[in-house]
């Protein structure tokens, strides 16, 4: 099991990341794969940063997806990886999620989260 956060020590765990600002390709490659995750704009989570907020009411869970810097390679490019911070209860507990290393990966994610609440919403009844 993750080991769960407070808001401040998330925020400082993405801090220690050498994070790379996001690009429009990246971010819509994130929310366009996902229509049951959405972009929010936050002044704590700036995209520029290396930092997405995103919101799922249908999850009811928030994100933070941090891009940061994985590996250089010879010729100078930098490689990313997306680390997904998952926040519940309204944003009072968060836990360190997946790492992968594309953008298409973290809307694949999101696709699989979605997928997975509803099995358990048909297995179990609706959570309320």
């Amino acid at each position: 099991m993750a080991e769960r956060l407070t808001l401040p020590e998330m925020r400082a765990t993405a801090a220690h990341m050498n994070r790379l600002p996001y690009t429009d390709a990246d971010i819509a490659a994130i929310t366009r794969a996902t229509p049951a995750v959405a972009s929010k704009l936050s002044p704590k989570y700036d995209p520029s940063e290396g930092m997405l907020y995103l919101v799922s009411n249908q999850l009811h869970m928030e994100f933070v997806v941090v891009k940061s810097l994985r590996k250089r390679t010879l010729f100078g490019a930098r490689r990313p990886n997306y680390t997904v911070m998952m926040g519940f209860e309204h944003g009072e507990v968060w836990e360190q999620g997946p790492t992968v290393a594309t953008a298409r990966a973290v809307a694949y994610m999101f696709t699989r989260m979605v997928q997975a609440d509803q099995w358990m919403d048909e297995e179990y009844g609706r959570k309320k």
